[in-house]
């Protein structure tokens, strides 16, 4: 199907396209705020990946007594 984009300042331009999409049989895609049109993201609020600290890691596990068997079951349930 073809596509075509159009930008617009205003709702009232954005209600008057909804209405004409009725009367001509197209629909409307609003593009997520955010997101180019391949689909790549610009608004990660990823911070720790610039200066990772795998430390703060460090002993998240202690005191639990949890194995990986345990872990997937509670994760995937009878899924698996």
């Amino acid at each position: 199907m073809p596509e075509l984009i159009i930008k617009y300042k205003g709702e009232k331009t954005l209600k008057a396209l909804h209405d004409m999409a009725k009367v001509f049989d197209f629909t409307i895609e609003k593009q997520a705020k955010g997101i180019l049109p391949d689909n790549k993201r610009t608004d990660l609020p990823i911070t720790f990946a610039k200066d990772p600290d795998v430390t703060a890691l460090a002993g998240i596990w202690e005191g639990r007594s949890i194995n990986l068997e345990e872990l997937r079951k509670e994760a995937w349930g009878d899924r698996i």
